[in-house]
């Protein structure tokens, strides 16, 4: 029975409503049976009239679009009154109700997801289609790994009429890039957003997070985040590489879906370099610096044939005296000018502060100030960053 006693309608086109499934701001989804096709499907109806000519460029952009990443849509209906998207009904488990099950997505696992998410996605920019709303509650996971977006809902073609008023700004706030703000979303705006969902799944967490929608904004637009080895510290290369190249507060110098894509298509070299690490770096101590460098020749001329784009094999030499050379990480507390660093030996340091170290070392300190929460930080010296800026939260009295 459907759970909705306004609901007068009972069959769209043939299909049988049979249970409502999701809701949103426009309308209602219902799990419907077409028993003349033998077929289950997605009825979407619109409720809210204001939205009859967003809804109808929702169909006509899902319309366009075919890849076995993406729910089919099969029809638009009107009947009465209210348009309504007929579309594939899709088995599984929504990818919020994946996250809040485990807590957090493995690294195997998440890899499987977000390759088949860029692959979409690089389809769609392909066909000039920002999605605009890449967040885990519009995709699905079916029984055998297949994911599936599903919702088109703010969509937009390069040739789309303009159905924002000025002044507004379309998206979840949590995944938005910063150039969304100004109203400048372009095709690199979803790879942010799918950057942000590649450090939700495999860490459990956000990467930017505050308690009101202005300080959020703020830590969005300066890129602030914790480096996700961190709190996964054996993340693999690929989800590191998306992370970091995704959350760029410049489009241009963020990664493209079909860049990811490639990323994931392209195991060969990858596979090389990690085979080259495990190999070399044990045991190029054992052997004479003439051999060393007839062996290191040999292994780029052999691997140069990758067709891998852009990927280039770099040795590793943990002799290097720049892996041992110190580098500094300044730390600061946004906004207050009265803050200091507590470390575990009970000493303090005025903010800002540097601290100092070789690559992969780690600092724990607690950032105290007077009339806000102490906030407990780990921080990992990493030539990715040269800084880390903190928000601390008021004491209410």
């Amino acid at each position: 029975m459907i759970n909705n006693t306004d609901f007068t309608i009972k069959e769209v086109a043939g299909y049988r409503l049979t249970e409502r499934i999701g809701s949103g701001g426009m309308g209602e989804v219902y799990k419907a049976y077409n028993s003349s096709l033998n077929r289950f499907a997605a009825v979407k109806v619109l409720y809210q009239k204001d939205y009859a000519e967003r809804f109808k460029h929702e169909a006509y952009i899902q319309s366009s679009v075919s890849h076995p990443n993406i729910a089919h849509l099969y029809e638009y209906v009107a009947f009465g009154d209210k348009p309504g998207i007929i579309m594939e009904y899709v088995e599984g488990e929504s990818l919020d109700s994946l996250l809040r099950r485990k807590g957090k997505v493995s690294i195997e696992e998440t890899e499987n997801i977000i390759r088949q998410i860029a692959a979409a996605l690089a389809y769609l920019h392909k066909k000039d289609i920002m999605h605009r709303d890449i967040k885990p509650q519009n995709f699905k996971i079916q029984a055998d790994g297949t994911v599936k977006m599903l919702d088109f809902g703010i969509a937009k073609h390069k040739y789309s009429p303009k159905l924002t008023q000025s002044g507004f700004v379309v998206g979840t706030l949590e995944y938005l890039a910063p150039e969304q703000f100004q109203q400048q979303a372009e095709l690199k705006s979803d790879t942010w957003a799918l950057a942000v969902m590649t450090y939700e799944l495999v860490t459990g967490y956000m990467p930017f997070e505050a308690s009101n929608p202005a300080t959020l904004r703020a830590i969005i637009t300066k890129g602030i985040f914790t480096n996700p080895q961190i709190l996964v510290p054996d993340i693999s290369l690929k989800l590191s590489t998306i992370i970091d190249k995704g959350l760029r507060i410049n489009p241009a110098s963020r990664i493209a879906a079909a860049s990811i894509e490639d990323m994931f298509k392209h195991k060969k070299a990858l596979e090389h370099l990690h085979a080259y690490k495990m190999f070399w770096v044990p045991f190029k101590k054992l052997l004479l610096p003439g051999l060393a460098a007839i062996a290191l020749i040999l292994f780029f001329i052999f691997y140069s044939k990758s067709n891998l784009p852009g990927t280039k094999i770099i040795p590793v030499d943990n002799n290097k005296s720049e892996m041992h050379e110190g580098k500094k990480i300044k730390i600061t507390a946004l906004g207050i000018d009265q803050a200091e660093l507590i470390f575990p030996d009970g000493s303090r340091k005025q903010l800002p502060h540097e601290v100092e170290g070789k690559e992969g070392d780690m600092f724990e300190f607690i950032i105290h100030a007077d009339g806000y929460i102490d906030k407990k930080v780990e921080v990992v010296i990493t030539p990715h960053r040269s800084s880390y800026e903190y928000n601390l939260s008021k004491i209410n009295n």
